[in-house]
Order: structure tokens, then sequence, then C-alpha cells
């Protein structure tokens, strides 16, 4: 790169900080982070978005005690929203735009949509793709496939994938997997065409390449990373590894599809149920009230707060930022309004002495009468 850039400079030779950049090159140039697990997040898109979602609610003037009021309504904003996620999810099938595709149908069962989106999205740029099996045999038994695509009668976007169909193991070299957790269109290619041949198991995507995280089920299971690696579980033996969000969840789904069935029950049957269910309501928070502590009832989170317009980053907690334009018009408008009042306060003293001056001729005038 620096030959290139510096053709006809000594700077080729050796510059310092050239030089200490290229030891760190591991950090930051993305060739050496392909297998790295990122989930396609930036360095600092996630304290960003951190951020942006605390101001919302929070602001520098907060004493201690409005700071976790409020902190605690954020949390629970932000559950209710990623129950509200999962619920429209698992209640809705996203849209397959190729209907007889076993892959497709797979990924629609078990991924979420927005992963089922980038998949789909995958699947059908592979069309545009063309396939060529590799003669060269390697010692490891995986077979060869050269994927690439025709852009101007010049070859672009060529990489190599190896298969062992034994074990359904494929590997790219763009290493799309290793960095999404996703598929790449080029595994997908070879993938389709075993498929077609009869290989059933290229017919679904394989268990070992469907990451638990990004399934309709992950916030059920213990998270597994690619690496392997398993998220910490609870360290309370009575949770047994469910907080309070997880077991909320399951009340939650449980008592939204008995509302469902009653909702559609006949009038009778509607009744009936109705007053069984009141009844161990009532029996169940009995109980539950003798048993569950002040500690415990501080740990739900606070619900029932506005949530706070967001404000402008420049106005560090102050009122919002004005344009020169904005402070232009609002400065014509109380000139108006001065020139208004001054006009009023006019008309209201000329009102007064033609009123008297009208009272003194009605004087002289009941004098003649």
């Amino acid at each position: 790169m620096v030959s290139d850039c510096f053709p006809n400079s000594d700077i080729a030779d050796g510059h310092q900080w050239l030089e200490r950049l290229k030891k760190f090159r591991h950090r930051w140039c993305s060739l050496w982070l392909r297998d790295q697990f990122t989930a396609g997040m930036l360095t600092t898109q996630a304290s960003e978005s951190c951020n942006a979602q605390v101001r919302l609610f929070l602001k520098p003037r907060h004493d201690l005690d409005l700071f976790f009021i409020h902190f605690s309504s954020l949390l629970a904003d932000k559950r209710r929203k990623e129950t509200e996620s999962d619920y429209n999810a698992k209640q809705s099938i996203p849209y397959i735009m190729l209907e007889n595709s076993p892959i497709l149908q797979h990924a629609a069962k078990i991924f979420t949509p927005k992963i089922f989106e980038k998949i789909q999205k995958q699947y059908l740029v592979a069309e545009s793709y063309i396939i060529k099996k590799l003669s060269d045999n390697r010692d490891d038994g995986m077979i060869g496939y050269l994927i690439y695509m025709m852009e101007d009668s010049e070859r672009s976007d060529e990489r190599v994938v190896l298969v062992d169909i034994s074990t359904t193991t494929l590997v790219c070299e763009c290493r799309m997997f290793r960095t999404l957790g996703v598929l790449c269109r080029h595994m997908i290619k070879v993938m389709r065409l075993l498929g077609d041949f009869g290989e059933a198991s290229m017919r679904s995507i394989p268990d070992h390449y469907i990451l638990k995280r990004w399934t309709l089920e992950a916030r059920e299971r213990e998270v597994v990373d690619v690496d392997g690696s398993v998220g910490p579980s609870a360290p309370s033996e009575n949770d047994a590894g469910k907080g309070i969000a997880m077991r909320y969840r399951e009340t939650t789904a449980m008592l939204n599809q008995l509302a469902m069935n009653m909702s559609m029950a006949d009038e009778k049957d509607y009744n009936k149920w109705m007053g069984v269910l009141k009844k161990v309501c009532n029996e169940a928070n009995k109980a539950l009230s003798k048993t569950i502590t002040s500690e415990d009832r501080r740990s739900v989170p606070i619900t029932g707060l506005t949530l706070k317009e967001k404000s402008n980053p420049r106005s560090h907690g102050k009122e919002r930022y004005k344009s020169t334009n904005e402070k232009e018009r609002r400065r014509k408008k109380r000139e108006y309004r001065k020139r208004m009042k001054s006009i009023e306060v006019v008309t209201a003293d000329d009102t007064a002495h033609s009123d008297g001056h009208l009272s003194d001729l009605d004087d002289n005038i009941a004098q003649w009468l």
C-alpha cells in the first residue's frame, strides 16, 4: 500500500508511524478480523446505541433517586419491546420469495425475521453466480468448488468453497459465517447444487450452522457462540438460570394462549372457565404475597412513566438549540406583538376620551330639555 501510494518517495523504505500501525493490524484491519465474531457491529455502534437510548430517559440534572427510577423505566421499556418482538416473530410467518426452496422454508421456521431476511437476500444473490467444481484432489477428502460472478466479461467476487459431505461441513474463503453467523451466498450456492443432485443433508441448513442467538428460541436456551463458548447463567440456584424477565415471558405466553381460546369459546364455557380462572388467580396471589419479600418487589421494573422527548445532543440537557432563521422569526413576532399592544393601548385611550366627551354632551342636552 505504501509503495503504491508513494512510488517516488523514500517513505516506502521505512516510516516509524506506519511500521507501528502495521504491528497492530490485527486490531483494526478487516482482513485479520474475519475470524472474529462481530455480528456485523462497528466498533462504537454498541456504545452509541446505548447512549442514545439512555439519553431519552436520563438527564444530567436528575438526582440519585430519579436516576434509578428512570433507569428502571428504561429497562422495563426495553423488556417490553423485546417481548413484543418475540411474540410477533412467533405469531407470524415471514414472506418467502421462492416458496419451493427447502433451504428458505427451513430458515423461515427457525430464524428471527431479521436474520431470515439476510439469508433470503444471500440466497437470491446466489442466483447470478456461476459454480465450477475443482479437479484437484485434497488429502483431507474435501471437495472444492469455485464460485464467481461474471461482470463485463470478467470474474468478480471469486471464492473457493470446500465441502465435506459426510460431516456437512462447508468452508468459504469470505468467512462471512465466522464474522456474522449467517451463511454466505457462496456456501448457499454449493448447498443448492448438492441438494439438487440428491444430497438430502444439503437441502436444509445443518445444525452447526444455526447459531442459537439468531433463532426464535434464543431466549429460552443457552446462547452458544461460534467458538463454542456459552454465556454465563444466573448465579441463583432457586432461579435455575431464569430471571424475573424469563418467568414473566413464560407466564405471559401461557396466559395469552388461554385468553385467545377463551375469547373464541361460547358464553357458557367462557363464564365457567372465567370463574375457575378468578379462583385460581386469587389463591395464587394470596400464596405468593406471603413469599415475596420487599427486596423482590424492588427488583420488579417500574412502569407507568412517560417517555421523554429526544433532546438535541448539542443542548446538553437545556433548551433546544435554535437556528439563526428561527431566532429571527421569533424576534419579528415579538416586535409585532409589541406594536399590536401599543395600538390597543392607544385605541383604548381614544375610546375612553370619546366616551367622556359624549357623556358631557348628553348632560348639556339634558339641561336644555
